[in-house]
């Protein structure tokens, strides 16, 4: 099974734009430590975990800080997300990991459930791989617990290993400030013993809480505070009723009061996977079956041209004429699937719950604006009274892909003879708005067209093509506009729900040089009273 990737929200104006060499794109999230951003650099796509002011200049802090970067650095790849890059000298701090496309272990399972058989094996294999790896190079985690265990396509992934001790300054426990998370830490973690034992024994309470059909996401020992979760830890048996029962027996010898009574990481794999397997090969063959995201490329398109769009306009009752346009507007475009592509993890999303994003706002906000977020959880255009045409371009501070797939909500029921959809840009500077642009839009009487302004030339690449089923009563339908620049070509299709409803290949285009923007249009006509309203907008990168 698969679910949808993690959203990134929108920078504000606190946010940094730029760190070195990577050029920041959205907020992953946040914790004691600092930020995380997503960001984009010379390798990909990146998570950037920005450390806060006040901790930086623990002159304590950060000479540990760097000590667990340098290790962290030597830590193998296995089930975890490697550190690449870091800035340890001046301010602000910042370590770069890889970036995983999944939501983490704790959300999963408060949202779908416990991980059940094969999966909850799988889980419990690859964070003892990830362990293998971390101690290898030295380290221990010491924070290891749902929140830091990622579900991405290829199985978990164990994160924030690279930054476990650098908390534990003189600074930090004057202020009563332990390290680590209540229910998930060690008897021997409350007295400072720190040795790799205190990660399995997370590592049974993580597997615990993530199998449990009786308490599933939470530990053996949860406690909302440290003296409670310090009691049960050195009082209580775990109750491991609930949890996977192939698990269970090494979950309960994980839980060793005694740290050496647990097994350790190598000896979980062994256990886990058989006799004479090594972490190495067993790390090779690790998945979940739950990750989020494409789990691998989609499939090449079929070898023959579809057929849709014609089929669409003959059954429309439309002449030879009609047909040898839309055959001509396709034709050179590469096979297309009728149903719309899979994107990957999404590099920039926006649901307008907050006013404070960045997009154009003309007014105050309200659903009645002309312009703007409308105080609901959305965006919207109108026709106001000097301009019957809206644009709003996404406020995204990243160079985007040439290969994007465009995605948003939009609600169409307020419209009356109006043209609506989404636009990709690819002008030269920022300053010539109508250097190269193509519109894919929805019209009210249920058609689809591709448009082109070029030069302050306007071109409709495509007929009006009719929609089959086309409802303007619906509410929030979905539009995905594909937009690929590859070269001196331009590939343009556009989705309404699953529906293929228009496409295009532009050819000898010389002047698609600028970076790739992607918004919102509306052409009202002469119609004052159309509205349009759009929801859940995401860019996300095309195989």
């Amino acid at each position: 099974m698969s679910y949808p990737s993690p959203t990134v929200a929108a920078l504000s104006d606190q946010d940094p734009r730029e760190l070195g060499r990577y050029r920041v794109a959205g907020r992953l999230g946040a914790g004691g430590m600092g930020s995380v951003y997503l960001a984009e650099g010379p390798t990909g796509l990146v998570a950037i975990k920005v450390i806060k002011p006040h901790l930086a200049h623990d002159p304590d802090f950060l000479r540990r800080f760097r000590m667990e970067v340098a290790a962290a650095r030597k830590v193998s790849r296995w089930c975890t997300a490697p550190v690449i890059d870091a800035q340890l000298d001046d301010a602000p701090l910042w370590l770069v990991t890889e970036y995983v496309p999944g939501f983490d272990l704790g959300r999963h399972v408060k949202e779908h459930g416990p991980l059940t058989g094969a999966a909850g094996e799988s889980l419990a294999v690859g964070v003892a791989v990830a362990l293998a790896a971390i101690h290898q190079a030295g380290i221990v985690h010491r924070d290891l617990k749902p929140g830091n265990v990622l579900l991405s396509p290829f199985g978990p992934r164990v994160i924030d290993f690279g930054i476990s001790r650098a908390l534990d300054t003189e600074q930090a426990t004057r202020s009563g400030q332990m390290l680590g998370t209540p229910g998930y830490m060690a008897p021997e973690l409350f007295s400072g013993q720190v040795e790799p034992a205190a990660d399995i024994f997370a590592w049974g309470c993580v597997v615990a809480a993530a199998t449990s059909a009786t308490a599933p996401g939470r530990s053996p020992f949860a406690a909302d505070n440290m003296m409670r979760a310090f009691h049960r830890v050195m009082q209580e048996e775990p109750d491991l009723d609930g949890v996977e029962p192939a698990l269970r027996h090494l979950v309960r010898a994980a839980l060793a009061r005694d740290p050496a009574a647990r097994p350790t990481a190598e000896e979980l794999v062994t256990k886990l996977s058989g006799p004479g397997t090594t972490v190495a090969e067993v790390a090779r063959t690790v998945r979940l079956g739950v990750g989020y995201g494409p789990a691998v490329p989609p499939p090449p398109p079929p070898a023959t041209p579809i057929r849709r769009l014609r089929d669409l306009v003959i059954g429309a009752g439309a002449g030879v004429v009609a047909v040898g346009v839309v055959a001509a507007a396709v034709a050179g475009l590469r096979a297309l699937p009728p149903s719309p592509p899979e994107g990957g993890a999404p590099l920039y999303s926006e649901a307008f719950s907050s006013d404070e994003s960045g997009w154009e706002n003309s007014g105050l906000t309200s659903p009645t604006t002309s312009r703007g977020y409308t105080g609901n959880g959305l965006y919207t255009m109108a026709e106001d009274v000097s301009n019957n045409t809206q644009w709003s371009t996404a406020p995204v501070n990243a160079v985007l892909p040439g290969r994007a797939l465009v995605s948003v909500k939009m609600d169409l029921r307020s419209s009356v003879n109006s043209w609506n959809g989404v636009f990709c840009e690819y002008s030269a500077t920022d300053e010539a708005k109508d250097d190269l642009i193509y519109i894919l839009q929805i019209g009210t009487g249920g058609q689809a067209k591709i448009t082109k302004v070029a030069g302050g030339d306007w071109d409709d690449l495509t007929p009006d093509l009719p929609i089959p089923g086309f409802d303007q009563r619906r509410a929030a339908q979905r539009l995905r506009a594909e937009c690929v620049r590859d070269g001196d070509e331009v590939r343009i299709a556009v989705w309404l729900g699953e529906d293929l409803v228009a496409e295009h290949m532009d050819e000898g285009v010389t002047t698609a040089t600028g970076n790739p923007r992607f918004g919102f249009y509306m052409d009202a006509g002469e119609n004052s009273k159309s509205r349009v309203f759009y929801d859940d907008f995401t860019i996300a990168p095309l195989a």
